[in-house]
């Protein structure tokens, strides 16, 4: 037969066949050995959404996208080997959904090989196999593998108890299921257990399920519980559909343990007289609900016995506020509340008093917790404290880790008052929008400070006044001697002009001498201004040798007519020390007329005044030693103290500038007794 001969053949037979799948209701393909659509019915186009026009030439896999787990091959090969195959695939209609098909091809050998695909869409019953399953399984999983004990108890022969005492004429059944307990006991040895899980065994203690199926339930139920019991079997006639509550139940080996008892009687149970319990072991909780409970109590107690004011603050608003702001890209709190000021006044009525101990209550003035608690916190805080509120803001906002500040709030009379206060928020308490706020009155210490701030200015006013005293006598105890040498060198020159000759060198060198201690006396009182004000000297670097010669010029007139004979002894004249040569001077002046008023109290023959300096180490010394009667032991205490003499006329102020001074110059001034005399020491940096 010739190959045309054949094709015609083949074509008869299409439209034969196509004509014939009219007319069947599943959908039918017709495809040759390399899978190119030859036809396919109405069915077939309804179910993929393919019209004939388009699905006829095409490849039928690459047309529906068709896969199976196994790859396409594996079908070919059985459909090659068995000359059919029927399965399930996953193919894709002309609007993209899948589907899940059944198939099943036939190979036609005839003369022209073909095969012949019948199809139905099993997506919907795959559907309802698989939800079938899922319920399936979770009763499975809800009845074996839930943390809960589950029994499903036969209930029928308990019903035909109730029902004969009905036809017997009780009418109070809940009366009769509380009250007769031998009636109740047989009640629960009637109750026989169809099945348990295995989270069952475990509570109960049991050894098994099988030691429980086929048994009944009065061992779990001890005296003290069967009142619900009873209250289940109110609920049955009733016919109300579950009944829970916490009871006590029994293990196998006798002891209880608190249990969440729940009975339930599932639409269309009812017939078989079957009933569901579940029994959850409660001990956990209830031991940390009693933990729970007594922590609460002693949380209650410290919250009240506390000293310092505790306010518990609901600032649930408040966060909602700070998360709109967080939205709208805040970030710098202050700069935005510089240009919404309303939003402190916000804040405020957003933050709510939710609890306050004793203390607070206190604090505030409060007649009792009840007339804070509910309100905002705008009441409390006075015009004083708004930057306190704006920076404890802050730190809410930033989750700062904590706060502490002084500032001023109002009581509830509106009379301010002075606290301390301090928040560190948890994160759990930030979490439920809670913050706990510690106070401390302040207003006893702020007082006082205040207090001790005005006594401290009028004290400071009154040292200004003693200071100006010394200044005055120290000048006028420094300007004597000066002052005392102008006035006899006045008197000289006086009696040198009433003389008929008159010696114009020794008016000339009185005049001198005039001159000299008159600016010398103008310099101890500007350097004793400048002392006197705290400012820092004009230091020199000068021989000490010339320092001490120089200064007993000023003390020559007080050696002569005292008869003090003068010694100075240099261990080297090119000594040197950085200092204010007038406020030395002074210092050396004033230790050598000391010691001549001290030696007047001995003979003229004994009278002598010693300088002596030497050199220790980068420091030198300077002693002043005469031989008088010493310092009495009694005096060395107050020696350099303000206003301290025993001379009838002194001012007590000439050792204690002598101390100032040295110390000023960064030296050490101190006294001795030696020998037949007193000595005096001045230790100072040696001059560079």
């Amino acid at each position: 037969m010739s190959s045309a001969t054949i094709v015609s053949a083949a074509s008869l037979r299409m439209r034969t066949l196509s004509s014939a799948l009219e007319a069947v209701p599943d959908a039918v393909i017709v495809f040759n050995r390399d899978g190119r659509i030859l036809l396919l019915n109405q069915a077939a186009q309804t179910l993929y959404g393919f019209p004939a026009s388009v699905a006829e030439g095409s490849i039928v896999d690459d047309l529906l996208a068709t896969r199976h787990p196994h790859g396409l091959q594996s079908i070919r090969d059985n459909l090659a080997a068995s000359g059919s195959w029927k399965g399930d695939v996953y193919r894709r209609s002309s609007t993209g959904a899948e589907l899940k098909i059944g198939l099943e091809w036939t190979l036609d050998c005839d003369e022209a090989e073909f095969v012949v695909e019948r199809s139905w869409d099993i997506t919907r019953l795959t559907a309802i196999a698989e939800q079938a399953r899922t319920a399936s399984h979770r009763y499975e999983n809800v009845f074996q593998a839930m943390a809960a004990s589950f029994w499903e108890l036969d209930f029928s022969e308990v019903r035909r108890m109730i029902g004969e005492l009905i036809r017997n004429g009780v009418s109070d059944l809940a009366y009769h299921f509380h009250n007769d307990e031998k009636w109740l006991e047989e009640a629960l040895r009637n109750t026989i257990v169809l099945d348990v899980n295995q989270k069952t065994v475990e509570i109960f203690g049991a050894e098994s399920r099988e030691a429980l199926i086929g048994g009944n339930i009065i061992s779990a139920w001890p005296s003290e519980s069967r009142h619900l019991f009873a209250d289940a079997l109110l609920h049955a006639v009733r016919k109300e559909q579950r009944l829970s509550a916490e009871t006590v139940l029994c293990r196998t080996d006798g002891s209880l343990f608190d249990a969440l008892f729940t009975v339930c009687w599932p639409p269309g149970h009812e017939g078989n007289g079957s009933v569901l319990v579940g029994v959850i072991d409660i001990t956990d909780r209830k031991r940390s609900e009693a933990e729970l409970i007594a922590g609460e109590a002693r949380y209650r107690e410290l919250f009240q016995a506390m000293s310092m004011g505790l306010v518990h603050l609901d600032t649930r608003q408040l966060w909602r506020i700070f998360d709109r702001l967080k939205q709208q890209g805040v970030e710098d709190l202050r700069a935005y509340i510089e240009i919404n000021p309303d939003l402190i006044l916000e804040a405020m009525e957003s933050t709510i008093i939710a609890e306050v101990n004793n203390a607070a209550v206190a604090l505030y003035g409060a007649k009792c917790a009840e007339e804070l608690v509910g309100e905002s916190v705008k009441g409390l805080w006075s015009p004083k404290g708004i930057p306190t509120f704006l920076r404890a803001l802050e730190a809410g906002y930033n989750f700062m880790p904590g706060f502490e500040e002084e500032t001023e709030q109002l009581r509830v009379d509106g009379t301010p008052v002075a606290v301390r206060m301090s928040f560190n928020p948890s994160p759990t308490l930030r979490e439920q929008g809670r913050l706990l706020v510690g106070l401390l009155n302040i207003s006893e210490r702020v007082a006082a400070e205040t207090a001790l701030a005005e006594v401290s200015k009028s004290f400071a006013h009154h040292t200004r006044l003693a200071l100006l005293g010394e200044l005055t006598a120290s000048i006028s105890h420094e300007i004597n001697q000066p002052l005392t040498a102008i006035m006899t060198y006045g008197a000289a020159a006086k009696r040198l002009l009433e003389r008929p000759q008159v010696d114009k060198g020794k008016l000339i060198l009185i005049h001198d001498q005039i001159v000299a201690d008159a600016r010398r006396t103008a310099e101890v009182i500007a350097r004793t201004r400048t002392m006197a004000n705290g400012q820092g000297t004009d230091k020199t670097v000068v021989k000490l040798s010339t320092l001490v010669g120089e200064s007993m010029k000023y003390a020559e007139h007080e050696l002569k007519m005292n008869s003090v004979r003068l010694s100075m002894v240099f261990s080297d004249e090119q000594l040197t020390v950085a200092v204010d040569p007038v406020q030395l001077q002074q210092v050396l002046v004033n230790l050598a007329l000391n010691a001549i008023q001290e030696m007047q109290k001995v003979p003229h023959t004994r009278r002598s005044l010693t300088f002596r300096t030497f050199a220790e180490a980068d420091r030198i010394a300077i002693e002043v030693k005469d031989t008088g009667l010493g310092i009495p032991v009694e005096n060395f205490h107050r020696l350099f103290d303000n206003f301290f003499t025993t001379k009838a006329t002194g001012l007590g102020m000439g050792l204690a500038i002598c101390k100032q001074i040295v110390e000023a110059h960064g030296g050490e001034l101190s006294a001795h007794n030696a020998g037949d005399g007193a000595l005096f020491r001045i230790i100072l940096p040696a001059g560079d």
